[in-house]
């Protein structure tokens, strides 16, 4: 909800103020109250921005989705390290859904190494109900501001109604922040039925990209994992 919204909000409401300003402290401390409560709001909602998001997905519909059992889970990126915490995540995560997750880093060679033909064989030949594929599109950097905490000092205006009246409708401002420079990955996901090579799931994520690669790879798999279930793809049928 942006600043404009809540204050929308608190506008629109049916909360009235007393008739005699000055009666009570409590009725001319609620602007610093007020203003404290946003602060803190922005404080608690910016840590939500980071990880993982599904932008969007399609899901295969008119015809009933296979059970699937065994998934084998193929991450297409250069450093092996992300695919590693990925794909081990991912097998930890599908097999508390009932699930058997199958790394690719543990039963295919590198792909320079690997022709299309082999592939398909070896899929052929296995018992394997289908194979999720996820690789990266695209890279951006992002900036946004951040608020930062501390002692919360008024500022000289809000000391007495008046002063203070005259600035409530200007625009709302941070005590203090600083600005945050984020690279976000766009990537795609895509899960194929092994039977028939048919399409059954397919979207794409923006993750905000992070050195410490266990948990960009845990990220990641949860947000994949809780939207297979909640897509119905996975789990009790």
């Amino acid at each position: 909800m942006t600043v404009h919204k809540l204050r929308a909000r608190l506008e629109s409401s049916e909360v009235t103020m007393p008739g005699h300003f000055f009666s009570s402290i409590r009725a001319a401390s609620m602007p610093v109250v007020i203003l404290t409560m946003m602060t803190l709001f922005m404080l608690v909602i910016l840590p939500l921005f980071a990880g993982t998001k599904i932008l969007h997905r399609w899901v295969l519909t008119g015809q009933p989705m296979p059970q699937l059992k065994k998934i084998l889970v193929i991450a297409v990126v250069e450093n092996y390290l992300i695919r590693q915490h990925f794909e081990d995540e991912m097998e930890r995560l599908l097999d508390n859904a009932g699930v058997v997750g199958v790394k690719s880093h543990m039963v295919l060679p590198p792909r320079n190494e690997l022709m299309e033909g082999e592939l398909k064989q070896r899929i052929k030949e296995s018992d394997l109900d289908a194979v999720l594929v996820i690789r990266p599109k695209a890279a951006r950097l992002e900036t946004k501001e951040v608020v930062i905490g501390g002692f919360y000092m008024p500022p000289p205006g809000y000391y007495a109604f008046w002063p203070y009246w005259n600035m409530t409708y200007t625009q709302f401002s941070t005590t203090s922040s600083y600005m945050e420079e984020n690279t976000v990955v766009s990537a795609e996901f895509n899960l194929y039925n092994t039977k028939d090579e048919k399409l059954l799931w397919s979207g794409e994520t923006d993750t905000v990209y992070s050195k410490d690669f266990g948990k960009l790879g845990k990220e990641y798999a949860n947000a994949l994992v809780k939207q297979l279930k909640k897509d119905k793809v996975i789990g009790k049928k």
